[in-house]
């Protein structure tokens, strides 16, 4: 660690079960002793001016490792860790935590991401989240109530914690509380991820983080940050984790459609008119939603329509051939898809749609679309790991 970064410490903040108030284990928070320096984020600010953020954010899980095996934290609490789209820009997954796996014994390690980081390097965070599931790990979506990017790429990070801040929401109007929620919880039953609400500083506050369907909290009503207590209290229940989530390898968009639905087989003109169907369902998705789309030939891009759905959506990106670069007109660009298919895909927090076509003999078009989640959120992470990185 740089003599930039000294003073750096880990506090702990306790993740507690709301149905009987037991400890099932703690987020690691990174503080500083500089004056004006004390929150994450004053630090990173001061680290990003520096071009220091990466190192600042090896330095924070290092710390937060070092206390908790000093303290004895293991098993069956979980400990919770934070990761910058910075610091996965600078290591590989494997490389996030010092050794390959977690210790035997040890605690159940839960990595924070946040749309942030998906939005700035999609394909080294979505390999890093495949690879350390392997490893046992579980990965919690913060910041869900802040931006509606996060509602949008929720379903693509496949969070087992979806984290809601309670302060964030008192901010936000009646129908876009109930909106957030809606799509938490809708989220929450697809995967069995659970509810981690953060911010309870009082009782009124855990009652609505309860109505909200939190299962688990965080605030000062139930334990400040600090340093882990010694001797460690008695462990609730175990956080459950829902399991893998889908890796963004495999078969194309088209492959995944037509092995189980039978593709139509017409000229362009229809073609086009069904991709166009979900280009206006994405329209619908405003802010919280995904557009993703590959071109063949680039006649075949609507360039008009693809910069106005910029600038309504969370996210929209292309992929045709040519130099895989980002668009300046707000389009995210990326590296050509092989195969030479057609896609359309809108992803929301509720809805979900992609069209996928080949071109065939004679000018006619091969092509299906689908309407099921999960094989549309398949379809999305390989779409999204090609998209070039910020």
């Amino acid at each position: 660690m740089s003599a930039g970064l000294a003073g750096l410490r880990a506090d702990y903040q306790p993740v507690v079960d709301l149905r009987d108030r037991s400890v099932v284990g703690y987020e690691a928070l990174a503080r500083g002793d500089a004056a004006g320096l004390q929150s994450p984020a004053e630090l990173f600010a001061a680290a990003r001016a520096g071009a220091l953020a990466a190192e600042l954010d090896a330095a924070c899980r290092a710390l937060a490792l070092e206390g908790a095996m000093q303290a004895g934290l293991g098993a069956p609490f979980a400990l919770f860790l934070n990761v910058s789209a910075e610091g996965l820009a600078a290591v590989g997954p494997a490389s996030l935590v010092q050794g390959d796996d977690a210790p035997a014994g040890g605690p159940t390690f839960v990595l924070e991401v946040d749309e942030r980081a998906l939005v700035a390097r999609p394909e080294r965070l979505l390999r890093a989240l495949t690879d350390l599931r392997t490893r046992g790990w579980g990965v919690a979506l913060d910041d869900v109530s802040a931006d509606p990017k996060a509602l949008a790429l929720m379903s693509v990070i496949q969070p087992d914690i979806i984290k809601l801040d309670l302060h964030r929401l008192a901010e936000r109007p009646a129908a876009e509380v109930a909106a957030t929620v809606a799509a938490v919880g809708a989220e929450s039953e697809r995967r069995h991820a659970t509810v981690l609400a953060e911010g309870i500083d009082s009782e009124d506050q855990l009652d609505a983080a309860r109505a909200y369907g939190a299962t688990l909290g965080q605030g000062y009503l139930l334990g400040a940050p600090g340093p882990l207590p010694s001797p460690l209290p008695g462990a609730g229940r175990p956080i459950a984790l829902a399991g893998s989530g889908a890796a963004p390898d495999g078969p194309g968009p088209y492959e995944r459609i037509v092995n189980w639905r039978r593709p139509a087989l017409a000229g362009r003109a229809l073609a086009a008119h069904a991709a166009r169907l979900v280009l206006e369902l994405a329209n619908d998705m405003g802010e919280s939603g995904v557009l993703l789309a590959t071109f063949p030939r680039p006649e075949l891009a609507d360039l008009g329509a693809l910069r106005q759905l910029a600038r309504r959506l969370a996210f929209v990106g292309a992929l045709a051939p040519g130099p895989p670069e980002p668009s300046p007109e707000g389009v995210r660009g990326g590296a050509p898809v092989p195969d030479g298919t057609w896609t359309v895909l809108a992803l929301g927090p509720t809805r979900a749609a992609c069209f996928a076509g080949r071109e065939a003999e004679d000018g006619c078009w091969s092509f299906a679309t689908t309407y099921d989640r999960e094989l549309v959120v398949e379809c999305a992470l390989g779409l999204l790991a090609r998209m070039a990185p910020l």
